[in-house]
């Protein structure tokens, strides 16, 4: 049995599943999830709280219930300011595990690369940005853009361009991989997906100081409809000591 528990942090939106028995002592779970108008792995959440674990599924700012306007850089910000509100509560990053699906991936890759302390990091089919030249940099925006309406207002491509630049610049996690520990990193990817190729996350697992575990799910795409194949694999590594 669970608790489901809705709170506003300085603007952002927060669900929060509050399990009747924590079984792990590390058990915190901050869900980052992709471009808003893709799921927000809610059903995930559930599923490890009735496991024991304690999860956490914000909406970075400006999406869906979150206060504000939604920019792509905005997301680090907001990422940063749950980790001050979880260690306010009892988080500290080695008792924490982050979960990234899509672009919340790559969001989490950046945030792995900042506090290198985390328990354990989930990515669920990522976005990776490991072609850095122009042409995949406007390609990426016109993605984006495309899919933004209705579910961003007021975020227009000349500003994703300009976002995804200061990314590249500033938040991009590519050069400091070599340095963090891929035990710690479980990436699971449908072999189908054609909006984040799964061969980006089969270079991505070799990047790391050590190898980084891979599931490459196959008849899956993007959304990994295969839903209790992917709660098994997430708890199955995240009770790992």
């Amino acid at each position: 049995m669970i608790t489901i528990q809705e709170t506003n942090v300085s603007g952002l939106y927060v669900r929060e599943y509050v399990p009747q028995t924590p079984i792990f002592s590390r058990n915190g779970i901050l869900f980052l999830h992709g471009y808003p108008g893709s799921q927000k792995n809610y059903d995930i959440a559930e599923h490890l709280a009735l496991k024991g674990f304690h999860c956490y599924v914000m909406h970075y700012r400006g999406a869906w219930q979150s206060e504000g306007q939604y920019s792509l850089v905005s997301n680090y910000k907001d990422v940063e300011l749950m980790l001050r509100y979880l260690n306010d509560k009892g988080y500290s990053e080695e008792k924490l595990s982050l979960v990234g699906a899509s672009w919340g991936g790559f969001v989490a890759l950046e945030t792995f690369s900042k506090h290198s302390r985390f328990y354990k990091v989930i990515l669920l089919a990522p976005f990776m940005m490991l072609d850095q030249s122009e042409k995949a940099l406007q390609e990426g925006a016109q993605f984006l853009y495309s899919i933004t309406k209705p579910s961003i207002k007021n975020y227009e491509k000349y500003q994703i361009v300009e976002d995804l630049k200061t990314i590249q610049e500033n938040y991009n996690p590519a050069n400091r991989l070599h340095i963090l520990d891929g035990s710690k990193v479980l990436i699971i990817h449908g072999v189908n997906d054609t909006i984040c190729p799964v061969e980006a996350s089969v270079k991505l697992k070799s990047l790391f100081e050590t190898p980084a575990r891979l599931y490459q799910l196959e008849a899956q795409d993007h959304f990994l409809h295969t839903r209790e194949l992917l709660y098994d694999f997430c708890y199955s590594f995240l009770k790992e000591e």
